[in-house]
């Protein structure tokens, strides 16, 4: 039985094949090509992210301390004279009711100019923290709770998103809920007609560029926002766009230290007429 010889492909059929094999390996190693691309420049993405923190923060850090060092001067001054109204007031049946009257509101005025310079003095000392494993979600529903009145009368609206089962972070709680009553009342200011205020969390177990997991808060208006200029002095002390005596411009200097502190970030973007967005991430571990 002779065997069947089996009839070569023609030319032009195998150089058809492979051509086609040569085009699929092209394409598979474009495609690495473009996979390796995208992971550098994701790579040199985060490295200036990084890079603008560490500058921010220096620059933050430095005024800070320049801050801290005038808040301490200025305290040596009213001090005494804190001291002299007090012995004032306290004579004070030998005045007038008109003159107690404006005594008392200077005493006011130094008591808010002291607890001010405080709050600076606060930040560049570092105190012993009380510090233990705390629900994020239940300290945002504590401040949204208390600021429940400034929503209803200002027709704002609370979207909130938070993410079920987020690991406990090892946070000083009123510190932090301090950081977020502050973000919730700019957002409430920068809202004067009315609008929306979205609230989400969301827990990231992959290493962030502080190479730790870590629990994302994101806190979106859909207020005025902020304008390139004056972006970039967000969180510098005693910066402030409010009209006078709205603002002391250290609220946001505060966030910044206490987020710091903790070991986190916090970073803004913004843009007139859209609103703005604050994102503050948390170690988790």
């Amino acid at each position: 039985m002779t065997e069947k010889r089996r009839t070569p492909e023609p030319p032009v059929k195998n150089l058809e094949n492979n051509l086609k094999a040569i085009e699929e390996q092209a394409l598979l190693y474009a495609k690495d090509l473009a996979r390796v691309f995208m992971e550098r420049k994701e790579q040199e993405r985060q490295l200036e992210l990084t890079k603008q923190q560490l500058e921010r923060s220096a620059r933050i850090t430095l005024l800070g301390e320049l801050a801290a060092g005038i808040a301490h001067e200025i305290n040596n001054i009213l001090t005494p004279a804190a001291g002299h109204l007090s012995l004032l007031l306290m004579d004070r049946a030998n005045f007038s009711e008109g003159v107690v009257e404006r005594l008392e509101l200077i005493e006011q005025s130094l008591m808010k100019a002291s607890s001010m310079l405080q709050q600076i003095l606060d930040l560049s000392r570092k105190k012993p923290e009380k510090r233990e494993p705390k629900d994020i979600s239940a300290i945002l529903e504590q401040s949204l709770f208390l600021l429940k009145y400034r929503f209803i009368k200002s027709q704002i609206k609370v979207e909130k998103n938070f993410q079920h089962n987020l690991p406990k972070l090892w946070i000083d709680d009123t510190q932090i809920e301090q950081v977020f009553t502050n973000l919730t009342l700019n957002a409430i200011e920068a809202m004067e007609q009315g609008g929306t205020l979205r609230i989400a969390t969301c827990y990231h177990p992959e290493k962030s560029t502080k190479k730790q997991p870590y629990v994302e808060i994101l806190f979106e208006d859909t207020g005025c926002g902020i304008p390139p200029e004056n972006l970039e002095h967000v969180f510098e002390p005693f910066y402030t766009t409010k009209g006078e005596g709205r603002g002391t411009g250290l609220g946001l200097f505060i966030c910044y230290g206490i987020i710091e502190k903790h070991g986190g970030m916090i970073d803004v973007t913004s843009a007139p007429n859209e609103g703005t967005q604050f994102k503050i991430c948390l170690p988790a571990s």
